[in-house]
């Protein structure tokens, strides 16, 4: 169905418009800041505050389980790394987007590091979080060649780190998810909405027993 047809579906039905038209103001939306996003174009709370561009449901479950000791890695940055500096003990990001990299490194938190790292399938980039040769407790893959960023994240996991995968719906990530479970990982996936955004998406995490995050 197009867009116009959508459209002139919702005005034939006027108690459909005025709760539509109400959802600025109050309701689900309003409250969980998805307006301020959807105006700014970058995910933040109803606050303004940064958050990641995952599910709401998968922010809810992991911002009062994240504690200062924790250490993180992501595949990807942006307000989440804010999101998740303000949080834990350190983060660490790689990026690919030169432009993005340089942007969010003028802004990142102290305990925050930024490495840069040219895409290269199944190259460097995958394997940034190994070759620093430290051990991460949560590990967020929501970057660029996602299969081979998971098969890589479980070699720098802590003994009760977890990996988080966004937009784990999406069929060409299968094998990575694949991959996780045959290591012996748990799944929870947290589906839903994301900041200014309004397609259905997944965020999942993988964990074993004794995990970091108490599930």
């Amino acid at each position: 169905m197009s867009n116009f047809s959508l459209l002139i579906d919702v005005l034939k039905q006027p108690k459909r418009l005025k709760s539509l038209l109400s959802f600025n103001s109050k309701g689900y939306l309003n409250t969980i800041g998805w307006f301020n996003a959807f105006d700014t174009q970058s995910p933040v709370d109803e606050k303004g505050n940064p958050i990641p561009w995952v599910t709401y449901s998968f922010i809810d479950f992991i911002k009062d389980r994240l504690k200062p000791e924790h250490a993180v890695f992501e595949f990807g940055s942006g307000n989440s790394t804010i999101f998740y500096a303000q949080r834990t003990g350190i983060v660490v990001s790689v990026e690919h987007d030169k432009e993005w990299f340089d942007k969010i490194t003028s802004t990142k938190p102290e305990n925050a590091e930024m490495i840069f790292c040219e895409l290269q399938r199944d190259g460097d980039y995958c394997r940034m979080p190994v070759k620093l040769g430290e051990e991460f407790d949560i590990i967020i893959v929501d970057g660029r060649d996602r299969v081979n960023c998971c098969i890589q994240a479980v070699e720098a996991l802590s003994a009760n780190g977890v990996i988080v995968l966004d937009d784990s719906e999406r069929p060409g990530y299968r094998d990575g998810i694949n991959y996780l479970l045959d290591k012996g990982f748990k799944q929870i996936p947290f589906s839903g909405i994301s900041p200014g955004l309004f397609y259905y998406k997944t965020t999942t995490v993988f964990y074993k027993p004794d995990n970091c995050l108490g599930i």
